[in-house]
């Protein structure tokens, strides 16, 4: 006679795992993300860049391990809060303790916009990112430099020799807005028609920045440099090449060009902090400067967003205000800027 088929015995298991469950996702949190969470389904749904969504998934993840794999459906308020000050006292490289304002608010940003998916997927019932606060920040610091600054750089280019040539042309990109990196990946055929095409860029800022004369003369001498030393220039090779001798002929570098604005400001004895992305702040705000219709201003940086622009515009701004204000002293008959003799 046949056995009859054995009954089933169901299991209940909780959200929040058993402990050896726990116990394998502290060891390999890959495995267990896929098992345990909805962050990949998260990212997958939004329509972010390579690195944004990198970044993303970077913060989720640190904050799900300092979680200890807690089930995200029961997160509530007081995690955030713990995690916020964690983020305000954890040690860094550095050897000081706490991240800056702006670095714990991306991990904050990053957790709102996750808990809100959740809650409009329907997956958690509460968003407990609803009263999550970010840390005020401080004042920014003016990051644009003064154009005679930017002139005592271009002296110093004179000082490096064979590289000059090259070097020459990379600053003037960089004294177009373009990022290190966007010099970095240019490639010779993006250079044409007085102008640089810009692809695959940070934040989706891809476009074509016209040139000034002066820079399309300079870059077009240094490409006949690299015809005279014998350098392919097809349209699809590096249109900077590093010139060290551990990677001579292979694109150039942030690294390099890093490090190239660095030493054009110590050759200047430059005091203040220089670097590429300065150049790319006095840009947007010499243009404003210059009376450049904001709207046009901010097609020429390529920004997308609006705040993100504004701090470009709040600085011009100042900066005019303040040139307005010596002239006024000048031509002033009011007497009440002028002591009595």
């Amino acid at each position: 006679m046949a056995k009859p088929d054995p009954i089933p015995k169901f299991i209940e298991m909780s959200p929040d795992q058993t402990s050896g469950q726990r116990q394998r996702a502290v060891a390999n949190p890959k495995a267990a993300s896929a098992e345990m969470d909805w962050v990949d389904s998260f990212l997958a749904d939004r329509e972010l860049r390579p690195n944004t969504k990198k970044a993303y998934s970077r913060q989720l993840r640190q904050f799900q391990c300092w979680l200890e794999f807690k089930h995200w459906a029961n997160v509530d308020e007081h995690d955030l809060s713990r995690y916020k000050n964690y983020l305000k006292e954890k040690p860094t490289r550095g050897g000081k303790f706490g991240l800056s304002a702006a670095s714990i608010n991306q991990a904050l940003a990053t957790i709102q916009s996750f808990f809100k998916w959740l809650a409009i997927r329907r997956f958690i019932n509460f968003n407990p990112a609803l009263t999550l606060e970010m840390v005020t920040l401080a004042p920014p610091k003016p990051k644009d430099l003064e154009v005679e600054t930017v002139q005592q750089l271009a002296d110093g280019l004179s000082y490096r020799g064979q590289l000059s040539v090259r070097d020459t042309a990379i600053l003037g990109l960089l004294k177009h807005g373009l990022r290190a990196t966007e010099v970095s990946k240019a490639n010779i055929g993006d250079f044409r028609d007085q102008a640089i095409r810009i692809e695959d860029a940070k934040w989706g800022s891809d476009g074509i920045v016209p040139l000034a004369p002066d820079t399309c003369r300079d870059i077009e001498i240094y490409l006949g440099w690299c015809v005279q030393q014998g350098l392919d220039t097809s349209s699809g090779e590096p249109l900077f090449r590093s010139q060290s001798n551990r990677s001579k002929g292979q694109r150039i570098s942030y690294r390099a060009i890093y490090n190239l604005v660095k030493d054009l400001g110590a050759i200047a004895e430059i005091e203040e902090s220089v670097h590429p992305h300065r150049l790319r702040h006095t840009f947007g705000t010499q243009l404003l400067l210059e009376d450049v219709p904001p709207e046009y201003a901010r097609k020429l940086m390529r920004l997308k967003s609006s705040q993100t622009f504004e701090r470009y515009a709040k600085r011009a701004v100042e900066k005019k205000a303040e040139d307005v204000f010596r002239k006024t002293i000048e031509n002033s008959t009011s007497g009440l800027f002028k002591q009595k003799n």
